[in-house]
């Protein structure tokens, strides 16, 4: 009897060693961050990234804060690969011509952006070195440090608001410019015969033609400004 027992128990295949708990898996910041974008940086939540990356959410602490920090190095990702002009001795009104363009062409490729600015969503320090940048080419053409940062925040907001303006006409397609028209004519003449009068350019989508427009009149009086304070000098 003992015998059996015994042979039975050799036949029997070894137990499988115990389990050993994996490392957790390892993951760069870029991953981090390339993952976040793909989700949609406004709704992002912590848990259905460490879901997309395939690990828990506390792995997800050993390389950001928390939300704000990844979403903080996501728009820094974004404005990072944004080509900004460099200083090769163009005149200050062509550079800041293309700055201006550069700043459009990040919010109207990168969608995600545009809403978390609105939202107060983005730190300022995402900026600072395009800032700097800007300010130093400024300074080369006798600007002083305070002007040049008020005509950068006056590019901002036109092209923040051109911006805005473009994504919201966007938004109904080709639906927009009908929708606007429909809209007019839907009221007595008389009472808008000024926008009737133009209605064409009212109703067109804002593209680069058109705040462009406005941004070489911007550039137009800090240009006027300046001969008309050179003169005076002499």
């Amino acid at each position: 009897m003992f015998n059996n027992v015994r042979e039975a128990r050799l036949t029997q295949p070894p137990a499988a060693p115990a389990k050993r708990a994996g490392r957790p898996r390892r993951l760069t910041t870029s991953q981090l961050v390339e993952a976040a974008i793909a989700l949609g940086l406004e709704d992002l939540t912590m848990s259905a990234l460490a879901e997309r990356l395939g690990v828990r959410v506390a792995v997800l602490y050993n390389y950001v804060k928390g939300r704000e920090e990844l979403i903080g190095l996501a728009a820094r990702h974004a404005i990072s690969t944004q080509p900004f002009p460099e200083d090769v001795g163009q005149s200050w009104r062509d550079y800041a011509l293309a700055y201006a363009r550069a700043a459009y062409d990040l919010f109207r490729s990168d969608a995600q952006l545009l809403p978390l600015m609105i939202n107060g969503k983005l730190s300022p320090a995402i900026k600072i070195d395009s800032v700097e940048s800007w300010l130093e080419t400024m300074t080369k053409h006798g600007f002083a440090a305070a002007e040049a940062l008020s005509i950068l925040k006056a590019i901002d907001t036109l092209v923040m608001g051109s911006a805005v303006l473009a994504s919201h006409a966007r938004s109904y397609a080709a639906d927009y410019p009908a929708s606007v028209r429909e809209t007019v004519n839907s009221r007595p003449p008389a009472e808008l015969p000024l926008l009737v009068a133009n209605l064409d350019s009212f109703a067109a989508i804002v593209d680069p033609e058109n705040w462009e427009r406005s941004l070489q009149m911007l550039l137009d009086g800090i240009e006027s400004k300046r001969s008309a304070q050179g003169a005076t000098r002499l």
